[in-house]
């Protein structure tokens, strides 16, 4: 899977409390993480989402929050049952289409 899966990670506190969101990418042996940004619950503006170029920020903030995801189970190998979930998933709604069709074919 060379070209990786893209993840959005929630992390929220309490409910309908602010959430800490990554826009990530999964790879078989990494996450990379793109984006960052705190999101304010019933907020309708586009939050600040970091600097421009995350991979520049300090290699000590950058594994904290690869270790922030990590205690949470967000980990590489997330990306086999992602892929594997995603593929079952496509699966089942082309069935679940196929019996819509069927059904109303059959009416």
């Amino acid at each position: 899977m060379p070209q990786g899966i893209e993840l959005c990670i929630c992390v929220t506190k309490q409910d309908n409390g602010p959430s800490l969101e990554f826009v990530a990418k999964a790879y078989v042996d990494e996450i990379v993480i793109d984006v960052v940004y705190v999101q304010k619950p019933y907020e309708l503006s586009f939050p600040y989402q970091g600097p421009p170029d995350f991979a520049d920020l300090d290699e000590n903030l950058l594994k904290a929050f690869h270790r922030f995801l990590e205690i949470r189970g967000t980990k590489p190998t997330i990306t086999e049952f992602v892929a594997d979930y995603m593929a079952n998933k496509d699966g089942r709604e082309r069935l679940q289409w196929l019996n819509d069709v069927k059904s109303f074919v059959d009416m």
